[in-house]
């Protein structure tokens, strides 16, 4: 079977997609972490239990039980979470584990609560983070009866505050995509997550008022690269 440039370009989407979720992977420290799974406890429909291991051996599985909702009712984005998950990863020892309660399978259970009231009374993001959440806003496939404006081709971590998102239109066809400076950080220098306005602005400007923020730099991964740094933080 022969992929023609379009075909291959459509399994590169595809690849980026995948790999994005593999962004955040929990690595606190000198042992990754990954989701080994996620479950309701019995009897408690307010927690979200997320079991994680380091890949290798299943007796190395802890579970945090995480609060769905905040103090005052409120729901917790799933994104929140995850990064208050990888402050109570970084805080527990081995003691907790060894004198926490053991599920079904044998797993120890942590109470997570915590570390997600800690986080949403000031929520410090992970890079990975920030970096995941500026990737995802072009990587979700649209609804059948709305065609995509823009399509994730890959990403970059380009420093400690910015990252490179590589974009295509459905037009695109055989053609390489461009190149798109986004900022991790605030003024302040704390990661910050979801820049929200470069997915609502890019496709007006990309009618016209995108080329003024072309910069003059090659990047052998893209035809060109527009710089949105200053223009989302204002600087």
């Amino acid at each position: 079977m022969t992929w023609d440039e379009t075909a291959l370009s459509g399994l590169q989407a595809q690849l980026a997609r995948e790999m994005l979720g593999r962004a955040t992977a929990f690595a606190p420290g000198p042992v990754a972490r990954l989701v080994r799974g996620v479950v309701t406890p019995p009897q408690r429909r307010d927690v979200g239990r997320v079991i994680v291991w380091d890949g290798q051996r299943l007796d190395s599985s802890v579970a945090f039980d995480l609060p769905l909702t905040d103090r005052h009712g409120g729901n917790i984005a799933p994104g929140d979470l995850a990064a208050a998950l990888r402050g109570a990863l970084a805080d527990c020892c081995e003691r907790d584990v060894e004198q926490a309660p053991r599920d079904a399978f044998g797993i120890p259970v942590l109470d997570g609560s915590a570390a997600v009231h800690t986080f949403m009374a000031q929520p410090r993001f992970h890079l990975a983070d920030a970096l995941h959440a500026a990737a995802a806003a072009f990587a979700v496939l649209p609804e059948p009866e709305e065609p995509a404006e823009l399509r994730l081709r890959g990403f970059l971590l380009l420093d400690e505050a910015t990252c490179r998102l590589y974009l295509d239109t459905p037009e695109s066809e055989d053609a390489p995509p461009f190149g798109v400076d986004l900022p991790l950080r605030d003024e302040d220098g704390s990661v910050v997550v979801g820049v929200t306005a470069a997915h609502a602005a890019l496709p007006v400007l990309l009618l016209g008022e995108l080329e003024r923020l072309r910069k003059n730099v090659h990047d052998p991964y893209c035809r060109a690269v527009y710089d949105l740094v200053d223009w989302l933080t204002g600087r």
